[in-house]
């Protein structure tokens, strides 16, 4: 696994070697955006009775703390390229941040406060998520791969960091004062992110550059918004049961969380070498079967009925390297099936609005079929299905040169 220090050494390689000047901050930038993304959302779940017993909220009212910024990633995708077209890349994730900044400030200062600063993360998040593949592939053209993988490793390793920390942090210091510290990390960002702004550069609709249909009536796109929508949904089914899954093979609790903490630590290689090898070959058709594989594998394995702590964490580590491989090459295709970094917001923006509709349909649906059937052998059948059709809707974005062939 790149230890964080190689990950700063080989940044630091880029600055001082490969990059323009002008471009050292926004390097900067695209791997410091990586950390405060899914951390704010993956810090939440470890510490829900925490907020629960200092708001007495009712339990049906946490779950929407994941659900609210999923639905705006949904919502707010497809018309976020054309807001970056009147304001400008650079700037558009200036304003995501100044968001994020004030959302998780302001999200532990009440029961209606932490729902308002949930939408205001949710909102900057999905600006961010849709805008960087298109910053990468505007100024980066010919390293969209390396700055990819720094930008996923980034992403992976903080929200790994989110999710085991925050528990053990909030019982020494608070949870509230945890929450807070992130926006002070999204604050420092902001103004690291501020030099960016003399790049900022406006996106033009690609059927305007381009002479190209539109995003939305090309054949290409649905499978890639496909693609994208399984991987989401498999991910974020698999994060919120892969506990209860094993719960109810008899592991204890504890463990049961040790083992979701190895679901994504084991990622992180995936995270960083992914995206780098999607860009050096020419077809990723032998990528997907592998992630295929490690799809069936995984699932296939939680249909065992063993406790075994080997077992488990096998299947765990099979699991979060499918799953965060997937989402490496899904980032990485946005900018390789695309010729502009227009293409790039577009497909991003519809591939990621459907995508996590679909996630945050996933987690709820599946939870209340397994209260009717009180068993995973069924559903974990049904994840195994979708993994297929993921990966052969994914080799039939791999066969196109760009997404609107």
């Amino acid at each position: 696994m790149p230890s964080k220090d190689y990950v700063l050494e080989l940044s630091h390689q880029y600055f001082l070697t490969k990059s323009p000047k002008r471009y050292r901050w926004l390097l900067l930038g695209i791997i410091l955006l990586g950390t405060c993304l899914r951390m704010p959302l993956t810090a939440i779940p470890p510490i829900l009775d925490n907020i629960q017993q200092s708001f007495q909220l009712p339990a049906s009212l946490l779950g929407s703390l994941t659900t609210i910024p999923l639905l705006c990633f949904a919502a707010l995708s497809p018309f976020i390229p054309r807001l970056a077209s009147y304001l400008g890349n650079e700037v558009t994730i200036l304003s995501a941040l100044l968001l994020l900044t004030v959302g998780n400030f302001t999200r532990v200062l009440s029961a209606k406060w932490l729902l308002a600063g949930t939408l205001l993360l949710g909102i900057a998040i999905a600006f961010t998520n849709v805008l960087v593949p298109a910053i990468i592939t505007d100024h980066f053209p010919d390293r969209v791969g390396p700055l990819t993988s720094l930008y996923t490793f980034s992403m992976t390793l903080f929200s790994a960091i989110g999710a085991g920390a925050s528990a053990p942090l909030a019982a020494a210091f608070g949870w509230q004062g945890i929450l807070q510290s992130l926006a002070i990390l999204t604050f420092i960002i902001t103004l690291a992110w501020l030099p960016n702004l003399r790049l900022n550069h406006h996106l033009q609709p690609p059927t305007l550059t381009a002479g190209k249909t539109s995003i939305w009536r090309t054949p290409g796109a649905w499978w890639m918004t496909l693609t994208m929508g399984i991987q989401s949904l498999l991910f974020y089914t698999i994060l919120t049961w892969l506990p209860k899954i094993m719960l109810s093979r008899g592991v204890a609790q504890t463990t049961a969380g040790l083992m979701l903490g190895l679901f994504q630590v084991a990622a992180l290689p995936a995270a960083y070498l992914v995206p780098r090898y999607t860009t050096r070959v020419a077809h990723q058709r032998h990528l997907l079967w592998l992630i295929g594989l490690l799809f069936v594998c995984g699932l296939g394995g939680l249909l065992i009925p063993s406790h075994a702590l080997w077992y488990l964490g096998l299947i765990c580590i099979l699991l979060g390297v499918a799953s965060t491989s997937m989402f490496g090459l899904c980032m990485t295709l946005f900018s390789l099936k695309t010729t502009s970094a227009a293409e790039t917001a577009a497909i991003s923006g519809m591939a990621q609005a459907l995508g996590y509709l679909l996630a945050a349909v996933g987690p709820v649906s599946f939870g209340l079929i397994y209260g009717w059937l009180h068993s995973w052998t069924l559903l974990l059948l049904a994840l195994i299905g979708l993994a297929i059709a993921m990966i052969a809707a994914a080799l039939i974005v791999e066969r196109k040169a760009t997404i609107f062939d």
